[in-house]
């Protein structure tokens, strides 16, 4: 929704709720549990719209986690290694929520390493005045490139410290790090 006003803040946790009671009693591909909370909201509240990324985590014997996700128009998840390597998972993006609710939403499945860290996040952690979103979507690789290996913790509050202080929006992140592995 856009706006951080209280209706904005209202339209938000009425749409949180959704797709909450949409996901909980069956087990769907996340864009097919999107596409559903789609046609609900444009019943609901014609005209609005908004992002949202629904995704399913399923740790594997082998330390690895697989990633099952859709994104309506959400900034993509960034994947980091435990060596520095970054990606954006963006495979599975498309429209906001409120746009065309009958069209189809892809599903996707990563595999997120051992020790890699996945992040989320809103758009204010990036997102900067003057700036294009291409170099906030580059300053965070880089950062969370250079904290890979950092405690979990750590890891996340750098990033509040480095992209709080000059935010003009509000920050929100989950980070999800897959254990070491198996041992041999």
């Amino acid at each position: 929704m856009s706006g951080h006003d209280l209706q904005a803040a209202v339209a938000m946790s009425t749409l949180r709720s959704m797709l909450r009671g949409l996901a909980v009693d069956r087990s769907e591909p996340p864009g097919d549990v999107l596409r559903r909370l789609d046609r609900a909201s444009h019943t609901l509240s014609p005209g609005a719209t908004a992002t949202c990324l629904y995704a399913l985590a399923r740790a594997g014997a082998d330390g690895t986690v697989d990633l099952r996700y859709s994104a309506a128009g959400h900034l993509p998840p960034l994947l980091t290694t435990r060596e520095g390597d970054t990606r954006y998972l963006d495979a599975g993006r498309g429209l906001l929520i409120g746009l065309e609710p009958d069209h189809p939403r892809s599903s996707v499945t990563d595999r997120l390493p051992p020790r890699s860290t996945l992040l989320l996040y809103t758009d204010g952690l990036i997102e900067r005045r003057g700036e294009s979103l291409d170099e906030g979507m580059a300053r965070l690789r880089r950062h969370t490139a250079a904290t890979a290996r950092a405690p979990l913790d750590v890891f996340c509050d750098e990033l509040t410290i480095k992209f709080g202080a000059d935010a003009a929006d509000d920050i929100a992140l989950l980070a999800l790090r897959p254990g070491p592995g198996p041992h041999p």
